[in-house]
């Protein structure tokens, strides 16, 4: 191709049957899509009369006095819509301001639509102004261009596909719920003595989404960059015409195959210039990966996966940033002021490989007062981010954002990889360790509950009357199991992770002592089920909060936090052994010879599990100090609580306080995001702030679990393991007393059934801790999850073999250990993977699915009378158990969560 303007394309042979004509289309724009992504195109089927009437509009707009421009500005709202001064972007490095105005156009999307909500890319409603002839006949124009233009760009897309040997509806999924940008341009005259290395229309740049469709007026000074001679070549305007020209998303997804091109504006016609650009970016969740037919057979993709939101987004607030930081050091310059930065920040320039034009651009890298020089390397690198935002790097930033996409923002993203940071630098001290033990409290009083229900069930049943039968009760719990773990898992999202943390322990505490008054079975059921409510919350709460204000580098003691639920098993047997062994009915007794007298052991058991609970949740309340959740906090929006947080850990394990909130202030500034600065919450009351933050609960998405494929793949297999193992486990471990009691019953008593029951629930207690090391190996938690859990199925076949009480006491022991090991990795890794902002929705989920297994074992159980069948079950589940970990795509071995 010669170098001259781009090439005339008559695009009709698209809407009309000569496939000849078609083919030689497709031909035609693949050739210039391979040179330099630059083509005009007549022949459309866009009206000239509605261009006409779009142009009219234009000039109508900009001619309004300057203070009726500024009452629809655009700094007015954080989507993108309304109207810019001169001056507002810098798009090449090196030169002023741009020599523009504009006004911003999209999609009609109201307030309560999902895209504003989750604030995606450029969705909100438009921003009309006022003092115009006819208001209603300007914004019916402009919706009327907007939406052919829309028509027009997926026609554009559709050959796009064809020239890559691609299905015509290839892009649908791409364009269905597209946003897009219709911008208004007004150029005026530059000086003709003006430096044209320095002033600029619109400087040199690339486009930042997938296809531009661009109206000239009859003005011209719009030039692209011809590579093959280094010049600039004017675009010439035709009438009706479209310059269409690719972005730099499409250019990144079809791993640089096509080119996205350099172009700017220079007017110096002496002329005022307008001209209409419609900015195509897409589905702002779509994943933009390698296009097929665009690498070579073995050869990777250049770019990882990102999603159009992350694709353009970042653009778009580097360039205005730049302008933003041109005009403070203008001002600067002009007050005979030096700018002079806190100890903590540290500007640096980085060469941004990215843009075609190499641009040099200023990076802010965030460290905190305290390090020392050689602690830099902490931030990893800035360099690009998207396509063209320079960032500070964490060590893991690129790996997260593959993973959990567009779940979670940019913002809270950075935030808590610094946040970890923070906490890697306080290190693990008294804090934590006192955490360690009041978070273990939750875990003990939760098999105080799973446990103590199956120790005193053949006790209740020798007295009550009224039992048709006795596992309607452990049905009863774990229904009061499910609600309380879809609760208080999924509310920790929404309402913070205290309110469980002080709450549930308390409840079950009560309900747990009380329940030793009655006498009745009904009433004993729905107390259960009210214990079952609390206890629902007791783990995922505990685990998340733990593993929310430890280091990175400690994260392995989440695993070793299960061995708290393992003591609380030891706890009930010791109980149950000493009362139940000799405070119970004789066996063979009936509701008519068994006297509440003689059947005390149960209700000793239960005010002992109540007692200790009701202490439990008197320490946590009024003897330790938690604050929420630093990663719950940044989710909300609420950094200033988020630093304090932090420090509040540092100032009790007696070091310096490492973030401040100018730090968290940097990254939404990097971001191109308003910094707010925040006026506390001291003056509202608990309820007031239950009741904001619950205002967020209507939005709870479970899709953000889904954002990415890995994630969704994730979740899915994460929350099957949970229901699995929901059966699994309580088929053999809940009803072990019972299994051991009717297996040997010729040399059984009570007194060897709590007996046996104690050491198998001692030796359990090995298994967390073995997890928390072998967890920290080589294997990570994937692979230490998949082979212990076969290996424990494989135990529990061999179970059903044993043929004397030694051997069936001593299987017990080694498929509790392996049992045991499994679980804890199951309760570290799941919210260990899940993003701060979902993890209560995430482990929540899994907590609830995990229940409702338990409760699909109570029914195994009841209905089989207990007998050797549910074992059978139970290793068949914990072996599928173990495979299907295998296709975990995650590991969080070696990386702190966010």
């Amino acid at each position: 191709m010669t170098p001259s303007s781009p090439p005339i394309l008559d695009f009709s042979p698209f809407y009309g049957i000569d496939e000849a004509a078609k083919k030689e289309l497709v031909a035609q724009v693949k050739k210039c899509c391979l040179h330099n992504g630059f083509f005009q195109i007549t022949g459309h089927r866009v009206p000239a009369e509605l261009q006409e009437r779009t142009i009219k509009c234009v000039k109508e707009f900009f001619a309004l006095p300057q203070e009726d421009k500024d009452k629809v500005h655009k700094d007015q709202n954080t989507w993108n819509r309304g109207y810019e001064t001169i001056g507002s972007q810098i798009l090449e490095a090196g030169t002023n301001p741009d020599h523009k105005e504009g006004y911003y156009i999209g999609e009609e999307i109201s307030k309560s639509h999902p895209y504003f909500i989750h604030k995606k890319l450029n969705s909100g409603p438009n921003v009309w102004p006022v003092g115009l002839s006819d208001a209603k006949e300007f914004e019916a124009t402009s919706m009327a261009y907007y939406n052919a233009m829309h028509a027009l760009a997926r026609d554009v897309l559709v050959v796009l596909a064809q020239t890559l040997d691609l299905p015509r509806d290839y892009f649908k999924d791409f364009t269905t719920n597209a946003v897009a940008t219709l911008r208004y341009l007004h150029y005026p005259p530059q000086p003709k003595d003006s430096d044209e290395k320095l002033s600029r229309g619109i400087g040199a740049h690339t486009d930042f989404g997938s296809v531009t469709l661009l109206m000239q007026d009859e003005v011209d000074g719009l030039q692209v960059f011809e590579k093959v001679t280094n010049e600039w070549l004017d675009v010439v305007p035709i009438k009706g015409a479209y310059v269409v020209n690719l972005g730099n998303m499409f250019m990144r997804w079809s791993n640089d195959r096509y080119i996205s091109n350099l172009h700017r504006v220079i007017n110096k016609s002496g002329k005022e210039r307008y001209s209409i650009p419609f900015f195509y970016s897409g589905n702002p969740d779509h994943v933009i990966d390698c296009l097929p037919n665009c690498r070579a057979e073995g050869e990777s993709a250049k770019y990882p996966p990102i999603t159009v939101e992350g694709a353009v987004g970042g653009s778009y607030r580097e360039s205005y940033g730049k302008a933003e930081a041109y005009k403070k050091t203008q001002r600067q310059n002009a007050m005979g002021h030096i700018e002079t930065y806190q100890p903590h920040t540290l500007i640096r320039l980085y060469r941004n490989t990215d843009q075609p034009q190499s641009n040099y651009i200023a990076a802010i890298a965030t460290m905190s007062i305290s390090e020392k020089k050689d602690d830099i390397g902490a931030v990893q690198r800035t360099e690009s981010y998207g396509e063209g935002l320079a960032i500070t790097k964490f060590a893991d930033d690129d790996r997260n954002r593959e993973f959990y996409g567009t779940s979670i923002s940019d913002s809270y993203r950075l935030k808590s990889e610094l946040v970890s940071k923070a906490f890697e630098d306080i290190g693990m001290g008294r804090y934590q360790w006192e955490l360690f033990v009041v978070t273990g409290f939750g875990w003990i009083t939760d098999n105080f509950w799973s446990q103590g229900i199956g120790a005193i069930q053949p006790s209740i049943k020798l007295e009550f009357s009224d039992i048709s039968m006795v596992g309607y009760s452990s049905i009863a719990y774990y229904v009061g199991l499910i609600i309380g773990a879809s609760f208080w898992g999924i509310s920790a999202d929404f309402i913070g992770r205290k309110p469980a943390f002080n709450s549930t322990l308390l409840i079950g505490g009560i309900f747990g002592a009380a329940v030793a008054g009655l006498s009745n079975f009904v009433p004993f059921c729905v107390f259960w089920a009210i214990i079952g409510t609390a206890a629902g919350g007791n783990v995922p709460i505990d685990s998340m909060i733990f593993l929310e204000f430890v280091p990175g580098s400690h994260q392995y003691l989440l695993t070793a936090l299960s061995a708290w639920w393992n003591l609380g098993q030891v706890i009930v047997s010791l109980v149950a052994w000493v009362f139940l062994a000799n405070f119970s009915c004789t066996s063979g007794s009936t509701y008519e010879t068994c006297k509440r007298s003689d059947n005390m052991g149960w209700r000793y058991t239960m005010i002992t599990l109540g007692g200790l609970a009701l202490a439990f949740a008197i320490i946590r309340m009024f003897v330790f100090k938690m604050p929420e959740s630093p990663r719950y906090l940044l989710s909300k929006g609420r950094d200033l609580e988020a630093v304090e947080a932090v420090n509040y850990v540092a100032r009790r394990n007696g070091k310096p306080e490492p973030l401040s909130i100018d730090m968290l202030h940097a990254i939404d500034a990097q971001l191109g995001l308003p910094v707010i600065i925040e006026e506390g919450r001291s003056g509202m009351s608990h309820g007031e702030i239950i009741k904001q933050n619950l205002k967020d609960f209507k939005s709870a998405n479970f899709k953000d679990l889904f954002a990415t494929r890995k994630l969704a793949r994730h979740t899915t297999i994460i929350w099957f393991i949970w229901l699995t193992i929901g059966i699994a486990y309580p088929l053999y471990f809940n009803f072990l007393p019972t299994y051991l009691a009717q297996k040997f019953t010729s040399e059984s008593s009570l007194y060897l059934t709590y007996r046996d029951y104690c050491i198998t629930s001692s030796v359990g207690v090995i298994g967390p801790i073995t997890a928390s090391i072998a967890v920290n190996t080589r294997f990570g938690r994937r692979w230490m999850m998949a082979a212990s859990a076969i290996v424990t199925g494989i135990f529990l076949f061999g179970y059903t073999g044993a043929k004397t009480a030694t051997a069936s006491l001593a299987f017990s022991c080694i498929t509790g250990l392996l049992g045991n090991f499994e679980y804890a990795i199951m309760y570290a890794f799941t919210p260990e993977s899940f993003p701060g902002p979902h993890r209560g929705t995430g482990t929540g989920t899994a907590a609830t699915l995990l229940r409702f297994g338990g409760l699909c074992a109570s029914l195994i159980g009841t209905y089989t009378n207990f007998s050797i069948v549910p074992i059978y079950v139970s290793a068949a589940l914990w072996a599928v158990v173990g495979l299907t970990a295998f296709g975990l795509p995650f590991e969080t071995h070696g990386h702190a969560s966010i």
